[in-house]
């Protein structure tokens, strides 16, 4: 989102050709910070894992819902962090540098509001924080389906997605050690993989379904379906553990090294 700004400060016609040339430059500099000033020795060296052991959670159907559930809250992010100056200049007609502001009031508590998540994944259990994320979600995204919102209604409603996505991030992860208490890294980093990838398909999906239903609000539509999907997926699975005798009560849901759901292998 400084690209804009940068652009702005310099002014001149052709001036984007800079943005690249100042990243480059910053990189190298991080590059030259880190030769010198990392230890040249791992001092807590991890312990290696052969490549089939670390891809063996991707048997359980269990690490594919949560994927899933990282697309919704990590993959859409970064996909709808690159759409929205479009769509900011598309439907709004709104200058670069005011689409800068915009996205990244998107951005910052999309970012930002992991560790609330967390916090609260703690106190009332990543279950209920998920049922949030995904009802606000739902709602948000409902209302951004409608074409024609005003400019200022529609930046809010998109900042409040950017807050549901922060606080969901953390309820995800949350999971992963519940249920896979000696295997935290594998699991953690596949679906981080997963979700991520995510971002990388949403932003072409959302030009489909806008081509093919001459919808300028698709990529709302895109993310509300991805998102109910998620939020049915998710409770019919917890309907299924109770129906199994399975205590589902307040935290114990989460506590699934204790509580394991068999199906769900």
């Amino acid at each position: 989102m400084s690209a804009p700004f940068a652009i702005d400060m310099f002014g001149a016609k052709g001036s984007w050709r800079l943005i690249p040339l100042i990243y480059t430059a910053l990189l190298i500099l991080l590059g030259i910070l880190t030769w010198i000033f990392v230890p040249r020795q791992d001092r807590t060296p991890g312990q290696a894992k052969p490549l089939a052991d670390m891809l063996e959670p991707l048997k359980e159907m269990r690490v594919w819902r949560f994927s899933l559930y990282y697309v919704v809250v990590f993959g859409a992010y970064v996909a709808l962090s690159s759409v929205l100056p479009t769509y900011y200049s598309d439907a709004y007609g709104v200058p670069l540098t005011a689409q800068a502001l915009l996205t990244a009031s998107y951005i910052f508590p999309a970012s930002l509001l992991r560790p609330v998540g967390g916090w609260a994944s703690d106190r009332w259990g990543a279950r209920r924080v998920m049922y949030l994320t995904f009802g606000l979600m739902l709602v948000l995204c409902g209302i951004l389906i409608v074409p024609g919102l005003p400019l200022a209604l529609f930046a809010t409603v998109v900042f409040l997605v950017g807050c549901a996505m922060g606080i969901g991030k953390a309820a995800v992860y949350k999971h992963i050690p519940e249920y896979y208490p000696t295997n935290v890294g594998s699991v953690g980093g596949l679906v981080g993989m997963l979700g991520g990838l995510g971002g990388f398909f949403l932003p072409p999906l959302f030009y489909y379904v806008k081509a093919a239903t001459g919808m300028q609000t698709a990529t709302f539509l895109v993310l509300f379906l991805i998102t109910l999907i998620s939020a049915i997926w998710m409770h019919l699975t917890i309907v299924r553990m109770k129906r199994q005798g399975i205590d589902t009560h307040e935290h114990a849901i989460d506590h699934s090294h204790i509580h394991r759901d068999p199906q769900e292998a």
